[in-house]
């Protein structure tokens, strides 16, 4: 009896993780989609919904954290809830990231907003925050549902990320040419850009994470060869 109430117990912890996982994922999904918003529509207000929103993504993420370390240090999870245990904790890192990034970008929004920065940038600057956000809310989602398929098929949409923000760093660049005005908040926009160019390559990490899970392989091979190299993963 004591058993299989200790069993009971096991497997609503690993049910307790999977769901705050996919909670964590919703709450830094909206934050990118949140300061794209605020970019797009000169909306102020969005963007300090974003920063004063995260202490609740902060306790979200130390809920994850110490879920995994409960589970490693008591319970010594096997097979596949060990490399869910693992995925988690390692996967909250890159949304933590993510999430940080969004909170840069919604602090330098009131920078940006109101000056004379052209629509066709901000606008575009929008567009690249929802392929971004569709990047990681895939990755959870796959991570979620232990689809490897799913996984995998993220990597390609990082190439339109990649596109959207050389595009976008060629136009601040033209612009900084023609329009001295524009100088005070061109380096502001470049880092915006970059910052989403970064959270699509944690979105990719994410969705290593998923594969992880699923299949045990991360990055092709079993976790800790050496030949988990830079140029293996370079070459996706």
């Amino acid at each position: 009896m004591v058993k299989n109430k200790t069993r009971a117990a096991y497997i609503q912890q690993i049910e307790e993780l999977d769901g705050l996982v996919s909670r964590l994922g919703e709450v830094v999904v909206a934050a990118v989609r949140a300061t794209g918003h605020a970019l797009g529509e000169a909306d102020e207000a969005a963007a300090r919904g974003v920063v004063e929103g995260r202490g609740s993504a902060d306790r979200l993420h130390r809920s994850v954290e110490d879920s995994c370390m409960g589970l490693m240090l008591l319970q010594q999870p096997l097979a596949g809830d060990l490399r869910l245990v693992t995925a988690s904790f390692r996967m909250e890192s890159d949304l933590a990231r993510i999430e940080e990034m969004a909170v840069d970008i919604a602090q330098l929004a009131p920078d940006v907003i109101g000056k004379r920065v052209p629509p066709t940038i901000t606008g575009d600057l929008a567009m690249l925050s929802a392929q971004v956000a569709t990047m990681v809310e895939s990755a959870v989602d796959a991570f979620s549902r232990s689809d490897a398929d799913a996984a995998t098929a993220v990597f390609p949409l990082d190439n339109g990320v990649d596109a959207s923000f050389g595009k976008i760093r060629a136009m601040i660049v033209d612009n900084l040419r023609s329009d001295d005005s524009f100088a005070d908040v061109a380096a502001e926009l470049l880092m915006i850009a970059k910052y989403y160019e970064r959270m699509g390559d944690h979105a990719q990490q994410v969705a290593d994470w998923a594969i992880f899970r699923t299949t045990g392989l991360y990055r092709g091979r079993p976790m800790g060869e050496d030949s988990l190299d830079q140029a293996d993963w370079s070459a996706r």
